[in-house]
């Protein structure tokens, strides 16, 4: 049925229809009529479908009652009344996506699947969850994932507990989200992005029950609502759903949920703060020194994406002229940028870090000295021009990874659909891409740089400072708080409490009744597609070089991959290994300067990328397979130029640049720094696994481990100069040849011509010599590691190789992994612990690993991870649960991937000797567990955690209290 604009269909008026090529797509834009929720559906063949529901929640206060409010929903609700609904979809649905996110002024609830009648399902979870939450009526669910007093007997101290309390701790530990929130907050204090939608974990516990109810009672009503379906659907049988099931339920009200603009500041502000370090960290070069402006509105698209390319343009590329001014002038080590157009008002935001205080001034200086500049004499058309391209090839190729493209496309229509603009102008980017090409050969972006940084004085200079006092000194104002509180209760408010906790506890502990979970749909293993996933690949051989053929449709891009053999590589030299696939590609060539060859690739290719890691065959924990690779990918009829880049930086570039380097490695240093703090969940599970396997102990030589080579480098960079240029030029000799090469390219068979012919010219400079392969020495070496650091939360890793202890790699851990995530983890860890979350991995090299995330707990984790034995020797489910599980794992092994992510897990399954016989039997092992299948898994388990080891990276004070554990104990930044 074709639909016509302003008529009606199950209530909803079609006020617009809009066909959009840059998506393949029709976008239909509907109203509900009688409840005021506003719906658009993007129509196209694409059978990943995507729902979401999104609320404009603008906070007034610190409390987190948004993010709170967004947990919360998802605890049950009128027509699913169970603890976790979240939970079970995680287990029982064939989904491609399941989440909800908190932004400073929205709330988005968006679910993705395959599966129609899956997508059904989930819709209908999550209206219920939003409309009907059950968190009006049972305080616990504030309690759990909000905050509440914690205290088990009338002796323990008092202390706070929650999920989104434990979850903020763990985010503002970070001083890179903590220097955003106090940028964020200071840019906009007159309006609702002053106020921190996360929640600051001070403000937390003074959100009470009524205003938590209010805020739902306040937002989360249909005219409130930006409803988004994209997809290959029955519109009207979706339609119709809404309509009869919830929004003919509801009248349309007036809802109060406007931005008030910010007024611009009459004068530049100048702010300094503090952020927490531990008490013996070094805090020399650890100053954050940001410049902010806001301009405009996120509805103006064409500002907002001309402001966008000025952002790569000055910041992003290495030939970025604003960016090399501030890194020559060694105002600091590094230079980041954002400009970010998700809020109603555009902010851009400037940092240096690896910074001093003192610099500031001479910070801002050169900052304004260099814009003038670029103003007075004009920006480099080059520059502009491969600034242009890049951005051109993103938008087409519209590769996201795992995220399904019909949900980063409704983050970005809400950029101005939010803000009562037009909904589809950054999906309609053609006419945006064609103003910006108009606009390069003229002064549109010299006079833009004018207008929103010379002359405009809503901007912020901002000093961030580290201070290795305030985080001790908070904790301790925390416990003193505490017991002063604890001290003025009543004996009654003391026993209150307790009760309350039991309350609490044994709300959690009791499970769900099996009438109550029938209430959540699910499909049955006859939905259930049997066949896996097989892989797209053929083999050719050019020129002795064996070729990965992935015949794909990628839209004219073509997708070539280098795997060297990095066996090759002495032992001694792999740090500097590591710093080169950090640096390939930021120095100059023989033909090009460093910032020549940064235009020279946007220009030409849709990116060149350096990486170094090792794989294991499967089944082969003492197997090593290192590959340097190089990820490349450019337009068919780019290929002549790509090559000709790919050969500049492999044979041809230069080290002589003793400045540059050393820019370099500063700039890799302080990179280190900030990933420590960001991703010690990362560092826990690259630790652990080094204990175990050789392909673990060589990564983490550019994990942890890299970080006291680089920074010793950086602090004798003089009297080391020549010996690790030398190093560099061994390196690329000894890896670049033809016997250690193996090539993966994706792309159309029609046009795989093109590319053979460049790839035998570009074959006939790799030289033929061979190298032997050099001995990885490797022990099993359980550290039991302690990682101090400034975080008020705990990163627990616990770790082993099961195929060591005579077990083998089976689709039966899968499903473990999906029931100790979505059951046990997730009651013991996050429910009962108060951690964000947990996770786990079975590889199929025998890795095994558990870790929690934003954890406040540290022993009683690891006591967790010891009871799982007993879990699983109990484990006892209904069919229905056990079908779940099945259910929730197979859409684990079916998530979608790009053309680029299904050739590179070709790639990866022919180096690792995994065909498609070997993922078949894991999806037949999968749908055929039984429950005794689980429970005989627990003499692996049991095993393996008699001879497991632990890494934790966390509190220093928590750590240190508990020292015992470990067999070693330091600071990250001395490790």
């Amino acid at each position: 049925m074709e639909l016509e604009n302003n008529k009606i269909y199950h209530g909803f008026k079609l006020n617009r229809i809009t066909p959009i090529g840059e998506l393949d797509s029709i976008a239909y834009q509907f109203v509900h009529e009688k409840s005021g929720a506003r719906l658009l559906y993007l129509s196209n063949d694409d059978d990943n479908k995507v729902f979401s529901i999104t609320f404009r929640t603008t906070p007034t206060d610190d409390t987190g009652v948004a993010h709170i409010i967004e947990h919360s929903t998802l605890c049950g609700s009128r027509k699913f009344p169970i603890k976790e609904p979240f939970v079970e979809l995680l287990k029982g649905s064939l989904n491609t996506f399941l989440n909800a996110m908190t932004f400073p002024d929205k709330t988005m609830y968006p679910v993705a699947s395959q599966n129609d009648k899956d997508f059904q399902n989930l819709i209908d979870v999550y209206l219920d969850a939003v409309f009907y939450p059950l968190m009006t009526q049972v305080p616990e669910i504030l309690m759990q994932e909000g905050w509440h007093y914690e205290i088990n007997d009338v002796d323990a101290p008092l202390k706070y507990s929650g999920v989104v309390y434990n979850e903020m701790k763990g985010a503002l530990s970070s001083p890179e989200e903590l220097l955003e929130r106090k940028l964020l907050n200071n840019m906009f204090p007159d309006n609702t992005y002053a106020f921190e939608s996360g929640g600051d974990p001070v403000s937390i516990p003074t959100l009470t029950q009524k205003d938590f109810i209010d805020f739902h009672k306040r937002y989360y009503h249909p005219a409130n609502s930006y409803i988004y379906l994209y997809g290959k659907m029955d519109i009207l049988q979706k339609l119709q759903f809404f309509n009869d099931a919830y929004l003919s339920n509801f009248t349309r009200i007036d809802i109060v949920s406007h931005i008030d603009k910010q007024q611009p500041f009459a004068a530049e502000k100048k702010l300094c703060d503090v952020y927490p370090v531990s008490s013996n960290e070094d805090k020399k070069n650890k100053t954050f020194l940001s410049y902010n402006f806001s301009h405009g509105t996120s509805v103006d698209a064409t500002e907002c994406f001309a402001l966008d390319l000025l952002d790569y343009v000055l910041f992003k590329s290495q030939s970025a002229p604003l960016r090399n001014a501030l890194i020559k002038a060694g105002i600091g080590a590094d230079v980041s940028s954002s400009f970010d157009y998700g809020l109603m008002q555009p902010w851009w935001n400037v940092t240096v870090t690896g910074a001093e205080p003192e610099n500031i001034d001479k910070f801002q200086k050169i900052f304004v000295d260099t814009i003038n500049d670029i103003i007075d004499n004009g920006i480099d058309k080059t520059l502009l021009q491969a600034a242009f391209n890049i951005t051109e090839f993103k938008l087409r190729e519209a590769d996201f990874g795992q995220a399904p493209k019909g949900l980063i496309y409704n983050i970005q229509l809400m950029k101005s659909w939010l803000y009562d603009g037009d909904p589809i102008i950054y999906l309609q980017y053609e006419n945006l891409l064609a103003d910006m090409k108009a606009n390069i050969s003229t002064d549109y972006f010299e006079k833009l740089l004018k207008r929103v940084i010379i002359d405009n004085p809503h901007k912020l200079l901002f000093t961030f400072i580290p201070d290795d006092k305030i985080a001790a000194a908070a904790e301790q104002k925390t416990v003193t708080d505490m017991a002063v509180k604890k001290a003025a209760m009543s004996s009654q408010e003391i026993t209150k409490i307790i009760a309350d906790t039991k309350k609490l506890k044994m709300r959690q502990q009791t499970p769900d009744s099996p009438e109550a979970l029938l209430t959540i749909p699910m499909l049955s293993l006859n939905d259930i597609n049997k066949q896996a996933r097989k892989f797209i690949i053929e083999h050719d051989n050019i020129a002795d070089v064996k070729i990965l053929k992935h015949n794909i449709n990628t839209n004219g891009i073509a997708y070539v991959d280098f795997y060297f053999d990095a066996s090759v590589i002495p032992v001694d030299k792999l740090p500097q290994a590591f710093l080169l696939v950090d640096i390939l590609r930021n120095v100059a060539t023989a033909k090009y300067s460093y910032e020549e060859l940064a235009n020279a690739v946007n220009l030409n290719t849709g990116g060149i990328t350096f990486d170094l890691s090792a794989y294991s065959r499967k089944g082969e924990p003492d197997s090593l397979l290192p590959k340097l690779t190089v990820k490349s990918k450019a337009l068919v009829n780019k290929l002549p130029e790509l090559f000709e880049l790919l050969y500049q930086i492999i044979f041809t570039s230069k080290f002589s640049d003793k400045k540059r380097l050393k820019e370099l490695i500063i700039q890799s240093k302080t990179n280190m720094e900030l990933e420590m703090l960001n991703s010690a969940q990362q560092i826990v599970a690259s630790r652990l696994s080094s204990y175990f396997t050789p392909s673990g102990a060589y990564n983490e030589q550019g994990g942890l481990a890299f970080y006291g080579f680089i920074k010793n480098l950086s602090d004798h960079f003089d009297e080391k100069y020549e010996e690790i240029c030398a190093d560099f030029t061994e390196i690329l000799k000894r890896v670049f040849t033809r016997s250690n090469l193996l090539v993966s390219v994706t792309m159309r068979d029609t046009q795989y011509n093109i590319f053979e012919s460049k790839f035998t010219e570009f074959v006939s400079n790799l030289d033929t010599a061979e190298y032997p392969a050099e001995t990885f020495p490797f022990k099993i070496n359980k550290r039991n590691e302690g990682f101090q650091s400034s975080s008020l939360v705990q990163y627990v890793g616990c770790g082993a190789n099961f195929v060591r202890k005579g077990y083998a790699y089976n689709g039966s851990l899968l499903v473990l992994s999906t029931i100790l995530r979505c059951t046990y983890f997730w009651n013991r860890i996050r429910v009962l612990g108060g951690a964000y979350g947990a996770f786990v991995k079975f590889g199929s090299d025998g890795d095994l690993y558990f870790g929690s995330y934003r954890d406040p707990n540290l022993t009683e984790t690891l006591q967790v991870y010891k009871d799982m034995v007993k879990f699983l020797k109990e484990f006892n489910v209904s069919k229905r649960e056990m079908t779940k599980y099945i259910i929730g794992t197979i859409s684990t092994l079916d998530t979608p991937l790009t053309p680029a992510g299904k050739a590179r897990a070709a790639d990866v399954a022919y180096i690792r000797n995994i065909c498609d016989a070997d993922i078949q039997n894991v999806r037949n092992e999968v749908l055929g567990i039984k429950q005794a299948d689980i429970q005989n898994l627990a003499e692996l388990i049991n095993d393996c955690l008699t001879d497991s080891a632990i890494c934790v990276v966390g509190n220093e004070a928590k750590l240190a209290k508990h020292k015992d554990i470990f067999k070693s104990l330091s600071n990250i930044f001395e490790a």
